[in-house]
Parts: C-alpha cells; sequence; structure tokens
C-alpha cells in the first residue's frame, strides 16, 4: 500500500443575459439564489466566478474569476512547455460543453505563474490567467471578493468548494459541497503522521489551510484543481482557498482519496504582494469571518499531489 500526496490540478451563453456596469459592480455577490447540500448539482448561475480551464479544448482545472481579464488559478495546471494559445477558459456555465459553445469561452493571453511554486511541496500553488480580451458582466459572470492579507478564516467555519471534477465520458454538472475549515496545527499533525514525515517537516505550509471533513471524505479530487474555496460574510462572497492538493492511498496499482483527511488549498491572501504587482486595479477587503461554532478533530495518511483532473467526491 503506498500513501501520497495527489495534487487537484462571451458572451452569449444560450440564456437572456443581465449586463452589469463593472465600474459600479460589486464582486463576490450572487445574483441566482439557492444552493444544493450534499455536494450535488448546483444551480444556474449560483457561483458566477466559477470557470474551467481548458487545455486543447479538455477540461484540466478549475479557476476563478478575479476581474474582467484576470482568473486565478493552480500553478500545477499549467505545463510551462505548453503554450498559452493551447489554453482557454469557460465562464458563465454550470456544465461542460463542446467545440460547439465557442461563445462561452474566452481565449487566454498569458500565464503568471508564481515564482515560488514548488512542485513538490505545493508551495505557491497558484497561476493568474490574463484573458485575452475583458469579459463583460452578467448575472452568471462575476467577479469574487479577494481578502486583505490580514484576514484568517477562523477554525470551524463553513465554506463552499465548487467544480466539475474528472468529467470524462461525459459532460457534468457543476458541483457544489459545504466544508468546515480546520485547525491548521490538526491537519499538519495529522498530515505528517500519515506521510511518516519526521518531526518539525510541515507538510502544511505557512500559505495553505485545510477544510473538509475528519471522517469518511466528501470534497474535492482529481479535476478540482486550481478551483475556488469561498466563505460567505454579510452577504459577500470571498475567495479563501485555491483547491490544491489531497490524500491518496494506492493498492494494487489503484489509487484512491484517503477517508479522514480534509482537502489542503493554498490562501490567495497569502500572496497578496504577488497578485497586485500583476492585476491591475486589484483590490482587497478586511473581513471579520464570525466562526460557526463548530471546532472539528483530526485524522489523516500519505499524499499525492492532485494535478489536472479532480471530481467531488460524495
Amino acid at each position: 500500500m503506498a500513501l501520497g500526496r495527489e495534487r487537484v490540478a462571451l458572451f452569449s451563453s444560450g440564456h437572456t443575459n443581465i449586463y452589469l456596469h463593472s465600474p459600479h459592480f460589486s464582486c463576490g455577490k450572487q445574483l441566482v439564489s439557492g444552493r444544493i447540500f450534499n455536494g450535488q448539482d448546483a444551480k444556474d448561475g449560483a457561483w458566477p466566478w466559477q470557470v474551467s480551464v481548458q487545455r486543447n479544448s479538455y477540461h484540466v482545472c478549475g479557476g476563478v474569476l478575479i476581474s474582467e481579464s484576470w482568473v486565478v488559478s493552480a500553478a500545477q495546471c499549467f505545463h510551462p512547455s505548453v503554450a498559452s494559445s493551447a489554453y482557454r477558459v469557460q465562464l458563465g456555465e454550470n456544465r461542460i460543453f463542446g467545440q460547439t459553445r465557442l461563445h462561452a469561452f474566452s481565449l487566454v493571453k498569458r500565464i503568471i505563474p508564481h515564482p515560488s511554486y514548488d512542485n513538490v511541496t505545493l508551495e505557491a500553488d497558484m497561476a493568474l490567467v490574463e484573458l485575452k480580451n475583458p469579459i463583460p458582466f452578467t448575472a452568471a459572470i462575476s467577479p469574487v471578493c479577494l481578502l486583505d492579507a490580514s484576514v484568517h478564516v477562523p477554525v470551524g467555519d463553513t465554506c463552499w468548494v465548487t467544480g466539475w471534477g474528472n468529467i470524462f465520458p461525459q459532460p457534468e454538472t457543476l458541483q457544489e459541497l459545504e466544508v468546515v475549515t480546520v485547525n491548521a496545527t490538526i491537519c499538519n499533525d495529522h498530515y505528517r503522521h500519515g506521510l511518516g514525515m519526521p518531526e518539525g517537516d510541515n507538510p502544511i505550509k505557512d500559505d495553505m489551510m485545510c477544510a473538509g471533513s475528519m471522517e469518511g471524505y466528501k470534497g474535492t479530487a482529481w479535476g478540482d484543481s486550481g478551483g475556488p474555496l469561498v466563505c460567505e460574510d454579510d452577504g459577500t462572497w470571498y475567495l479563501a482557498g485555491i483547491v490544491s492538493w489531497l490524500m491518496t492511498t494506492t493498492v494494487d496499482g489503484v489509487t484512491q482519496v484517503s477517508p479522514g483527511y480534509p482537502a489542503v488549498y493554498n490562501r490567495p491572501n497569502a500572496h497578496n504582494d504577488w497578485i497586485q504587482a500583476n492585476v491591475p486595479g486589484v483590490t482587497f477587503t478586511v473581513v471579520n469571518f464570525t466562526p460557526d461554532g463548530a471546532n472539528p478533530s483530526a485524522t489523516i495518511p500519505r499524499v499525492l499531489l492532485f494535478a489536472v483532473l479532480l471530481r467531488l467526491i460524495l
């Protein structure tokens, strides 16, 4: 049995579009109400910042719209030898469509991986994607809000993760799941023990956070890397994390997600200086999140870098 760390690596959409004037538009707002619990299908337009990052027309990762021209995703999703022109992003849709839905896509101008990205530890697992043309905001397409560097989402807070996961062979509807944030020290100790790492070796780096179930497993998997973990305060949604990696177990050549280990996310606000240096006009918000009162304990085995294909596991 092998344990490992796995990477989870417009416009008209056929619907009536409501265009929003960007100068007066607020980030982090859901203009479509209602969500489905327990990791099921998301309603159309419920998560308007969610994008699908696609390479050569195939979904490889999730991503998050943060402005008219910029998407943030995971660095693991982009191979340095692959040209930016091979990528595109799909916006404003709940389902992954084929090449017949070109009006739902935006071409990519350039990709900026974080200069400190480590493909072994997955520290600084972030990339900025500049779109070829600015995107008009609609009821189904709008950016998420970004947190100030001083903000830490409290332990036990309930947040939401979304993604399509491994969509082959058939297109799938965007999945959503409510998850609970986990104490970073507990998460780190649990992963360190499971990975057989020595005392003082910390798999959960300073720019990471954990969220998910400590019993069984519900959360991200192959194909969700780069997608959003968002937390709400006073009706506004903020980007708390980018899907990065999780624990897996391989038995007889078959790799499965290990139960009892929450997923690990990169915290974008740990890299605000880098974001601000590359994204014109970006703003960050100080938020005082109110803890939900939960206080999950933990237990966790060894990690597999989870690269391009993730799916919400029910």
